[in-house]
């Protein structure tokens, strides 16, 4: 075994890198998003924009699959708070573009069927029942690393810019 795999031959790029953050919508509702480091910022931007949601509390997480933290759960519960969240990934062929969209979304277990049942319904039912639509739910865990006192203390490469765009 190399340090870059696991028992089932998974590698670490299987590791995701997230922020979690709560989130307020307009009518007062609260929730919790996990979303990739990466697409964080334009994720952020859409959500205040078009859907007039407002972000707090932000941290950045360590996403795990279930199987690799449980053979290394000693180790990663040093690293902070422990959160159950599974990944769906989707796939979707556009018959239209011969081309197969996916997507990956991370979700805390006690909102996991909400989640899939509202993505579902997003999908027509002749394409959920076909060959060209597939949803997988892949079991994992966040580890926080760390608190982040406010947004600008979170470094990430298009937050700069978006000032200068919008």
């Amino acid at each position: 075994m190399t340090p870059q795999s696991s028992a089932s031959g998974d590698t670490a790029a299987e590791f995701q890198k997230l922020i979690r953050c709560n989130v307020v919508g307009p009518h007062g509702e609260n929730g919790v998003r996990f979303v990739a480091l990466e697409c964080f910022s334009l994720w952020e931007h859409m959500m205040r924009t078009r859907h007039a949601f407002e972000c707090r509390s932000y941290s950045v997480c360590l996403w795990v699959p279930a199987d690799e933290f449980e053979l290394k759960a000693a180790v990663f519960s040093h690293g902070g708070t422990v959160e159950a969240v599974g990944r769906f990934n989707f796939s979707i062929f556009d018959d239209t573009y011969h081309y197969t969209y996916t997507a990956s979304r991370y979700v805390p277990d006690v909102d996991a069927e909400r989640f899939r049942q509202a993505m579902l319904a997003h999908i027509p039912e002749d394409i959920r029942r076909s060959n060209r639509f597939d949803l997988e739910a892949v079991p994992g865990y966040c580890v926080e690393k760390e608190n982040v006192a406010s947004r600008d203390s979170l470094v990430l490469d298009l937050y700069h810019g978006l000032h200068d765009i919008y």
